[in-house]
């Protein structure tokens, strides 16, 4: 981009030379106009030469701009606390990692990196103007300020509209991504014409946000075109008249007027990008703000735990999402190891908080919780959570085969072990059953099996990690009736291994578990 504008600034001193050259020589063509000539067609083969190279540099350049951000805010996302998506739409993050940061990529690659040639041509036409004559360059200069402060007062508007149109196109990203996850539920309720109008609405709202930003952009372009084309007017009158008086030859004349419509290019430029900057910062303040919310950390901290003695004790441990709202209070509890525990109550009353907070996906308000008697809080997350197995009631399979969904948590695995751990969770016999087998794809989050056999994979996805303490929510929720009945002797001797807590709304699961507690307002009763 440098080279390429050193070759612009070159161009008008060439010509200006060749013209001064034809009012010299009564030949048509001689040996100097060769010269000159050959100079500027070969000026003209760098300049295409380096425009081809900085173009595809630059898009080479924001392509890996845009990668490199991607990966840095998958990254981060992934490090967020799971209270951040609980108050977050899944559709204003997706926004983020595409349009977001497309826009700031792309300012960054092609809006930015030419920021600085632009000024280059505006500062080198300005100095060679100024050596060829100090005061038509002082009234080009002047009239540059008064092309800015347009700018300014036209585009103040810029900013909020392109905030705006930012958070709406999360809105439209956000209302498509939870519309395709409850596709069966809107189905089942005949709401298609009913989302297909909001989402609708959303983009009228885009377009209309759009149509404004663009009528601004589209304005300042040409406004300050005109403005300093009719500044240009002014100095090509001042400059004939200093060339009537003997002021200016005709070299100087032409290469003057040259730089002065080179000097307009940048200008125009720059008028433009006035706007841009407006919509980067509109995209760039919700990366700033999704940065801004602390992960959880990345760094070995916390002391390494092998667990021995797989019991786990609460002491007096009080968690609340809202400060002023606590989910649980002073809660205590011991269980030995190998031992089960059922925790059942109404739905909503913090059960499956309870365990979120033993995995340490949040850190309780008060009180510790100790495993194998040490503080999980000293203990190193990964760590930690490598040896306790989480069977959530709302499974989550990956969209691969059910191989690709058991092996999940381990890498390389044995055949031997991944059978055993599938007989373990009562679903080898389903699977052989299978044309397919283990490489049957189970469809987006599972979509193709039913709950049961989700939820059995889940377990033996667990259990192949081996883990020491099992944390199982709503465990018979997905299974039928009959599953229900066999849950006690199917997974008895399974349960001896490990320390096993199950949460549930149903209480006839008692007779499962060791110990038995209702959970009430945030306490524990024993039952």
């Amino acid at each position: 981009m440098l080279f390429e504008t050193v070759v612009s600034l070159a161009i008008p001193y060439f010509v200006g030379k060749q013209s001064e050259l034809f009012l010299q020589d009564n030949t048509v063509f001689g040996n100097q106009h060769y010269k000159i000539l050959g100079a500027w067609v070969g000026l003209f083969a760098l300049q295409g030469l380096f425009r081809f190279w900085s173009s595809y540099k630059v898009n080479v350049l924001g392509a890996q701009i845009m990668a490199k951000l991607s990966c840095r805010l998958y990254d981060h996302i992934q490090l967020l606390p799971i209270q951040y998506f609980k108050n977050t739409k899944r559709g204003d993050v997706l926004s983020m990692l595409s349009n977001d940061l497309a826009i700031v990529s792309f300012f960054a690659s092609s809006v930015f990196t030419n920021l600085l040639p632009n000024l280059l041509v505006l500062i080198g036409a300005v100095i060679l103007m100024y050596f060829i004559d100090p005061f038509v360059t002082l009234a080009i200069c002047i009239l540059a300020p008064a092309v800015y402060i347009i700018i300014k007062l036209i585009g103040r508007n810029m900013h909020p509209i392109s905030k705006a149109l930012v958070q709406r196109q999360a809105d439209s990203i956000a209302l498509a991504s939870e519309n395709i996850g409850a596709i069966s539920l809107i189905k089942a309720f005949n709401r298609q014409s009913s989302e297909s109008i909001k989402f609708k609405q959303h983009n009228d709202d885009i377009l209309d946000l759009r149509s404004q930003q663009f009528r601004l952009q589209s304005m300042l372009s040409p406004l300050v075109q005109f403005l300093s084309s009719v500044a240009i007017l002014l100095v090509i009158v001042i400059c004939l008249l200093k060339f009537q008086s003997g002021g200016l030859t005709v070299s100087d004349l032409i290469s003057l007027l040259l730089y002065g419509f080179i000097f307009t290019r940048p200008l125009s430029s720059l008028a433009s990008l006035y706007g841009q900057v407006q919509q980067v910062v509109g995209a760039s303040s919700r990366l700033l703000t999704i940065y801004h919310v602390d992960g959880e950390s990345v760094e070995d901290t916390g002391s390494q735990i092998d667990i021995s003695n797989s019991d786990i004790r609460f002491e007096n441990v009080s968690f609340g999402y809202l400060d002023n709202k606590p989910v649980l209070s002073n809660l205590s509890f011991v269980l030995p190891a190998k031992s089960s525990m059922l925790i059942w109550g109404k739905n909503g009353g913090g059960k499956t908080t309870l365990l979120h907070l033993l995995m340490r996906f949040y850190e309780p308000s008060n009180g510790r919780i100790l495993v194998d008697g040490q503080d999980i809080q000293k203990i190193n997350s990964s760590s930690l959570r490598s040896q306790i197995g989480l069977v959530s009631q709302d499974v989550m399979l990956v969209n691969g085969t059910i191989y690709d969904n058991i092996i999940y948590g381990i890498a390389n695995p044995s055949q031997k072990h991944i059978i055993a751990s599938a007989k373990q969770a009562g679903i080898h016999e389903l699977v052989k059953s299978l044309p397919l087998g283990y490489d049957t794809q189970v469809g987006e989050g599972g979509l193709k099996l039913s709950g049961g056999q989700r939820q059995r994979i889940a377990l033996a996805r667990v259990l192949l990690l081996e883990p020491k303490i099992l944390l199982l929510d709503e465990p018979t929720s997905m299974l039928d009736g009959v599953a229900r009945k066999t849950f006690k002797e199917e997974f008895a001797s399974l349960f001896s291994r490990y320390t096993v807590i199950m949460i549930s709304h149903d209480p006839s699961l008692e007779d499962v578990a060791e110990y038995a507690f209702e959970l009430n307002s945030g306490s524990l009763i024993a039952r």
